[in-house]
Formats: C-alpha cells, structure tokens, sequence
C-alpha cells in the first residue's frame, strides 16, 4: 500500500475532488464536473467552466496567500455541489421546517443561495468555534505564564493535544452514521479514479478497484496538517489575556492555513522521507475518512473524471501539481 502512495504517477494532472451524497465532484484544469447516482439508477453528470481563484489573479498564486485562499474557496465550492448534491440524490421528501419556510418567504427565488451562504458561515463560526477557540478556551483554566517561552510552549502543545482529540473524536463519531459511510465510499472512489487515471490505466471500476483508497494530497491530510501547523505558530502568541489571546488566534488563522498548504504540498511531493512522514498522520486518518467502494460508486467516480480528462494536458513525468483532494 505504501509503495503506490508514494510511486511517481506515469501522468501529471492537475485534478481534484470530493465526495457528495451518491456522488463525486472532480475538478480540472478549466471545468468542473458532478456526477450523481439518482434513485432509478441513472448517472446525472453536470459539467461547468471553473477556474479557481488561485490561477486567475496574480496575488492569490503568492505562496501562503494561495493556501489561504484554496482553502476559503474549497469550502464555498464544497458546500455548493454538497448541497446540490442533496437535492439531486431524491431522497424522501420531508415536511418543510417552520425555518425553510420563512426562509423561503424572505428569500424567494435565492432560497439556494442564501442557504448556500448561511450554510457557509454556520461551517465556519462551528470550525473555528470548536476546533480553535474552544481548545484554546479550555487551556486558560490551566496557570501558565504565557509571557515565557516555556509557558507558551506548554500552554500551546495542551492546546494543541485537545484540539487533536476534538479533531479525530470528530472524525470517528460521524463515520457512524450509515448515510456519512456512503460519502466516505465514495470519497474512496474518488482517489480510486485518479489513481487510475495517473496510472496511465483505461478508465474502468475494474482498474480502478486495484488501488488503495490512500492518497497523499487529500484533504483529510491537509486538515492534519493545518491543527500541527496552528500549534507551531500559536506558540509564538505569548499574551496573558485570554481574549487577546483568541483575538489573535482568529487573525492568524489564513496565515496557519497558508502555512501549512505549503508544507502540505511540499510532503506529498518530495522524495525526502522526513518530510513525506507529515502526511502520514493524515493518511491513517484517510482509513476512517475513505472506505472501500463498490462498483456502483466507482462507476460515478469514474463518469466525473472522464467528463474532465480531456481537457487535461499530457504531461508525463515525475511528481504532481495536482490541487488537494478532499
């Protein structure tokens, strides 16, 4: 299993994915593409011109600034094909709550819209919430003197340690939920096909069933990367006042993010093991966060590829600039 996470793909690509609801966003060089199992069996595939951000304005390719930005747009993207992919996938339809109502009554037409950035801001008051401001929240009952570097450095690596076991208690009660297992199955499927399709192999469920639903550029990975980045750096804030102390943490929180896309992209291409060894943390986290698939899902993995492949270059070669998966 090690030696295909780290084998040099015969082809370089520049794609990138996620898992839906029945589904798997892959996005190229240029376009985007969702493909959707619907309750009859058939396989719904959207394709969309995209280009991210990061290869559109000059001031967001700056190294860190590009991490920073990556990760802002993944989760608007994410969150978008996430919910898209709900409406699509028909399950039962359930009786409206009293709040879509009155949403739909204030918003009317841009119900989706104003769902899709609501949604958006509840994720992200919730991540920095829980995973930066409650850890830190917790560590004040402890008395360091946070002006010293030992202090700091104490108080960070508690913090630190908490928000690990936020972080993968996280992981490990949501993969309980049957309906969350299919998304990790079909998160599985998604490194399945673009291992197949960097392997060079003719894109089918058989090939791709081969590969290890492993993959060093994974999103999963990158979320490791980001709460061992945090600790590093929040340990250069030594100000005694809790709320300073929160104040700063949110204000240095593109910065982390920024920081540790370069070390993320740095491990998951280098041939120096020291390095690679950031990702591995991440990649026993991808054996709750990806699940074997079957046939079905590699199938929809599949048809999202094959909707983008032919706009991607043939290049062949060592290594990949290829953008994070989630």
């Amino acid at each position: 299993m090690e030696k295909e996470i780290w084998k040099k793909p015969l082809r370089q690509c520049n794609i990138g994915g996620e898992a839906l609801i029945e589904g798997v966003m892959m996005r190229g060089n240029n376009k985007m593409a969702t493909a959707i199992r619907k309750s009859d069996g058939n396989i719904v595939v959207d394709i969309v011109d995209y280009v991210p951000l990061t290869k559109r304005f000059l001031l967001f390719k700056i190294p860190v600034i590009r991490g920073a930005v990556s990760m802002l747009e993944s989760m608007y993207v994410g969150m978008k094909v996430l919910m898209k992919s709900a409406e699509e996938a028909e399950f039962e339809e359930e009786e409206e709550s009293r709040i879509d109502k009155l949403l739909k009554r204030i918003f009317g037409d841009n119900f989706f819209h104003a769902m899709l950035y609501i949604s958006v801001a509840i994720a992200l008051a919730l991540g920095i919430g829980i995973f930066m401001l409650l850890p830190n929240w917790i560590t004040n009952w402890f008395t360091f003197d946070k002006s010293t570097a030992a202090g700091s450095i104490a108080a960070n690596l508690i913090e630190g340690a908490i928000r690990l076991v936020i972080f993968f208690s996280y992981i490990y009660l949501v993969s309980r939920n049957k309906e969350i297992e299919r998304v990790f199955q079909y998160h599985g499927a998604e490194h399945n096909a673009i291992y197949t399709y960097e392997n060079m192999e003719e894109l089918t469920p058989e090939n791709a069933g081969k590969h290890t639903t492993l993959h060093p550029r994974c999103g999963t990975t990158y979320l490791f990367v980001v709460v061992m980045t945090s600790i590093i750096l929040f340990s250069l804030v030594r100000w005694r006042s809790p709320l300073v102390n929160m104040a700063l943490r949110l204000a240095m929180f593109p910065l982390v993010a920024g920081v540790a896309y370069e070390v993320f992209k740095l491990a998951a291409k280098t041939d120096f093991k020291p390095i690679r060894a950031i990702s591995y943390p991440g990649l026993m986290m991808q054996k709750i966060t990806t699940q074997p698939p079957d046939q079905g899902q590699l199938e929809v993995a599949l048809a999202a590829l094959k909707a983008i492949v032919e706009d991607e270059p043939e290049k062949k070669g060592h290594g990949s600039e290829s953008e994070k998966q989630h």
